[in-house]
């Protein structure tokens, strides 16, 4: 028995800060058989070449995420697909879960942004808007020339935590602040078009866990709302939106994973 576990992570996606947490997945997985996971990074962002887009959309990520399922599901073989998405990795799962209904046996989706909402949309407003957009790119830029301040800055907005150097290192390889941008820029535009909020009431309830965290700033609460029929969701209540950065957190969402499967 071959499976196989394929993670698409949040936006900024930094795959290395998520390892612990899909290696604890696939421990606490109660499956007999060999075990495979893959994290999936977003297009233009974690890339080794000095590849620079001149457009990086929603639907442009998806697109890649949806090739590169493809190819690991004909590479690995798997007798079972888990895939799993989180944050803005949950919007693409959601909107590639009837392409792969047949395909993937189980859908876990985390903390599910599904497009802007009361809390959050004046912080995307500054990147939508093109004047503020560029300020923050220069001080992101600028935050990067030094470690120490690059460092202060990620303890500062993400806690102290074991990755903020990897954060860092990963988000100054080539165009990857260029390339965020874009996509969250995009925004607005995207989840308009694409509609997630109505596609999650639509995919299949009994083949996906949904797992919350409270008082969460990208998942309003009326997000329960739009659960589809025969679904299981969890919330962790000890745990935060970005709760990959901390081991007692995701430690917590790989049990509760464990014991669903």
């Amino acid at each position: 028995m071959k499976n196989l576990v394929i993670l698409i992570p949040g936006n900024p996606s930094v795959p290395g800060i998520y390892d612990p947490f899909i290696q604890q997945v696939v421990q606490e997985l109660k499956v007999e058989g060999e075990k495979k996971w893959e994290i999936l990074p977003h297009l233009g962002q974690c890339n080794t070449r000095r590849v620079r887009y001149k457009k990086v959309t929603l639907h442009d990520v998806i697109d890649d995420h949806k090739r590169k399922i493809n190819e690991l599901i004909v590479k690995h073989k798997a007798d079972k697909v888990f895939l799993m998405g989180h944050s803005l990795g949950s919007a693409v799962t959601i909107t590639l879960f009837e392409e792969f209904n047949t395909k993937i046996d189980h859908f876990v989706i985390l903390c599910p942004f599904v497009g802007p909402s009361k809390k959050n949309i004046p912080f995307l407003h500054l990147f939508k808007n093109p004047v503020s957009r560029m300020g923050m790119k220069n001080l992101s830029h600028a935050i990067l020339l030094n470690d120490k301040i690059s460092q202060h800055f990620f303890e500062t907005w993400l806690g102290t935590n074991p990755h903020n150097e990897h954060i860092a290192k990963e988000i100054k390889k080539p165009y990857y602040i260029d390339h965020f941008f874009k996509l969250v820029s995009s925004y607005f535009d995207s989840f308009e078009a694409l509609n997630v909020r109505e596609r999650m009431k639509e995919i299949d309830g009994k083949k996906t866990l949904f797992v919350f965290a409270p008082d969460d700033f990208w998942v309003p609460q009326e997000t329960l709302d739009l659960l589809p029929n025969h679904s299981t969701y969890h919330v962790c209540e000890s745990i935060s939106h970005d709760f990959c950065l901390s081991e007692a957190q995701y430690k917590e969402v790989a049990r509760v994973i464990g014991r669903h499967f």
